[in-house]
């Protein structure tokens, strides 16, 4: 191999580099919720087929189907109430095959909208359409590792997490919190309430 091959090789290798770890910090930029949504995949080569969503944040998302894309492969999936949404595959196993999206920012922020709205959903809460917004007075029930189950008023709520209101006595920091499908952790404490951070996958049990 000549040192002008060899030098192009090294440089196409840098690109795919550095495009790897663009990608890498646009996944840790999200943390991914479970929300199942139905939709249509269609491949690089144009076949569709039904597909679903495991869990989705504003940046990636995990998918199910019968046939899963390759790895790098660029796809286009319909999700019901959310439209197209465009990206590649970074990672295909068992559990799925992980989409990084490859949108413009400006479509990231209304998808989080669009996802706020749909944990709101799920979680009996209604809210204006914004990324993290005030949301009035809603009752969400609250269901903690220590065994207690008690109703909570939300402050404000986003895909990172949501504040509670609450006349009992403030739980311990770190405990984990279930709120309908949804696991996290108390992460501070506020005047009347507390924060929590929501989780994907806990790193312990969660409450039965």
């Amino acid at each position: 191999m000549s040192n002008t091959a060899e030098k192009l090789d090294f440089a196409a290798a840098a690109r795919r580099l550095a495009a790897a770890q663009v990608g890498l910090r646009e996944r840790r930029r999200f943390r991914r919720l479970p929300l199942t949504i139905n939709g249509r995949m269609l491949d690089s080569l144009g076949r569709e087929r039904d597909c679903r969503t495991a869990d989705m944040s504003p940046g990636d998302a995990r998918i199910l189907a019968p046939v899963l894309p390759d790895v790098g492969e660029r796809v286009v999936i319909y999700l019901e109430g959310f439209g197209r949404i465009t990206g590649n595959i970074a990672r295909r196993g068992e559990d799925g095959a992980a989409i990084i999206f490859d949108f413009s920012a400006h479509k990231r922020e209304k998808l989080t909208e669009q996802l706020t709205l749909a944990i709101n959903k799920d979680l009996g809460i209604e809210a204006p359409a914004a990324s993290n917004a005030t949301i009035g007075s809603q009752m969400v029930q609250l269901q903690f590792e220590t065994g207690e189950t008690y109703e909570g008023e939300v402050l404000d709520f986003s895909l990172a997490g949501m504040t509670i209101r609450s006349k009992r006595p403030p739980p311990l920091l770190g405990v984990w919190v279930r709120v309908g499908n949804i696991y996290g952790r108390v992460a501070r404490l506020i005047e009347n309430g507390f924060a929590i951070d929501f989780e994907l996958k806990p790193r312990q049990p969660p409450p039965a």
